[in-house]
């Protein structure tokens, strides 16, 4: 599918959609927490030179300050002792680069404390040049051979150390199991137990054949690592064996990476939010659905693994849900990328998980399936319970 266009999909939670700018202006809303003695109007006023000048007040000329120096439009308080600013830039400053804009959002103000960017309202000529996701939510379902609207299966070949003929062994299973989609671990090297070559091919190879025998269409997704010649050679691989997905891991790539290969390769792109817990502190950060709900749809991604409420990792229900209403809401005429909720996700719970992540969601299940005594079996009882939900 080329990039653009839009798809019908779930509705989105109002509090935290995203919102689009039609004056040009790259509006960003940052929660403040004080130091004693500390200004909120100051912090603010810091904030915006240090973003884009990245020099004190006093030391700008005073048409750059004009131009350049980030406009604060409000400051409010927010209880709790805490303080919101909207804060405008030129979307210019971007230059159409992914590091330059996270560098522009939130670049230097990470190395002080109390602040958390917590909401963005995009400029519509921003998103415009932006292609953002090439498959989306219906993109994914046609790559699969689904033609109803349900949520899509994901299962991981795991764990880390297995030989390329034990992952293939498993993909297989899956596979033959009716698992939509097979997903690398964190198999992001060429590991001495299974190199990155031929782990493919044997993966792909035993997907496909799971697919014959079965009149399926799963999909293999590796994990695509590394940069440069090697990311390359790495992707005309995947493309060599029949692969048409892959998982990236942005934090670690590289946005740019990440929309690089969302617009030269054709893959379609399963993110992995591995290392971004980083960021996501209470007072400190960018809040989860900003950066996985709304900057990796815009980075290109089809479609995003997060943490599921009630999950290993801890995150809330309103988070969880604010994540998956951004990945999925009207932004510009991007495609939405399809929540992917994950980490622990236990078959018995999965009504109520139904019930918050909708049909337009990959539901990613690890631990529960390789751990059971007959993981065919259990991938088969768990993905005739989410086909049962929805058709």
């Amino acid at each position: 599918m080329a990039a653009g266009g839009r798809e019908p999909v779930s509705g989105s939670d109002s509090r935290r959609a995203p919102s689009v700018a039609a004056d040009g202006r790259l509006r960003v809303t940052y929660s403040l927490t004080l130091d004693t003695g500390e200004s909120p109007e100051a912090k603010a006023r810091g904030i915006a030179f240090e973003q884009t000048v990245e020099l004190p007040e006093g030391r700008v000329p005073a048409d750059l300050v004009n131009e350049v120096v980030g406009r604060v439009e409000s400051v409010e308080a927010a209880g709790d002792g805490k303080w919101q600013t909207r804060i405008s830039y030129s979307a210019d400053l971007a230059g159409g680069n992914f590091s330059q804009l996270m560098n522009l959002l939130y670049g230097n103000i990470s190395l002080l404390s109390g602040i958390r960017l917590v909401a963005v309202e995009w400029p519509a000529d921003l998103l415009a040049a932006i292609p953002g996701p090439t498959h989306g939510v219906q993109g994914l379902r046609s790559l699969c051979g689904v033609q109803e609207r349900r949520p899509l299966t994901c299962a991981v070949a795991k764990p880390l150390g297995l030989s390329p003929r034990q992952l293939a062994e498993l993909a297989g299973e899956m596979a033959r199991a009716g698992v939509d989609i097979i997903k690398d671990d964190h198999s992001l090297a060429d590991q001495p137990a299974a190199p990155f070559r031929e782990r493919i091919t044997m993966c792909q190879a035993a997907v496909e054949e799971a697919n014959r025998a079965e009149g399926t269409s799963a999909r293999y997704f590796p994990s695509l690592g590394g940069g440069g010649r090697m990311l390359r050679e790495r992707v005309g691989h995947l493309q060599e064996v029949g692969c048409r997905g892959a998982v990236v891991m942005p934090f670690h790539s590289g946005l740019d990476t990440v929309a690089g290969l969302a617009y030269e390769s054709e893959l379609a792109l399963l993110a992995h939010p591995s290392g971004s817990g980083v960021l996501f502190g209470a007072e400190h950060g960018v809040a989860p659905e900003v950066y996985l709900g709304q900057v990796l749809r815009l980075a290109g991604c089809d479609a995003v693994i997060y943490p599921h409420a009630g999950g290993r990792f801890r995150m809330d229900e309103s988070t969880a849900g604010a994540i998956r209403s951004n990945l999925l809401a009207e932004l510009g005429t991007l495609r939405p990328s399809a929540p992917a909720p994950g980490g622990s996700i236990d078959p018995a719970r999965l009504q109520g998980w139904f019930r918050l992540y909708g049909p337009d969601s990959v539901f990613v299940v690890g631990s529960s399936v390789i751990r059971a005594e007959d993981p065919r079996r259990a991938a088969e009882k768990w993905v005739a319970t989410v086909r049962s939900a929805f058709v």
